[in-house]
């Protein structure tokens, strides 16, 4: 069972599951805008998506150097 503390600002840890789970959400976000054809949020979300993709690799690549199979 999941702590509640994980619910307040700052609770949840910065790893490369939980980014992809904010990707995914950017990225049904960023579709949603598309078809309503809202360009200028679109390239706002384009932005924020290219840096969580950048975090992403950057912590896979950490965590494979610290858990090494």
């Amino acid at each position: 069972m999941k702590s509640l503390d994980e619910y307040n600002f700052s609770g949840r840890p910065v790893t490369s599951m939980n980014i992809l789970l904010l990707i995914s959400d950017l990225e049904g976000s960023y579709q949603n805008l598309k078809w309503m054809g809202l360009k200028e949020d679109m390239e706002t979300l384009e932005e924020m998506k290219r840096r969580y993709y950048k975090l992403y690799y950057q912590k896979k690549k950490e965590e494979k150097a610290n858990n090494p199979l």
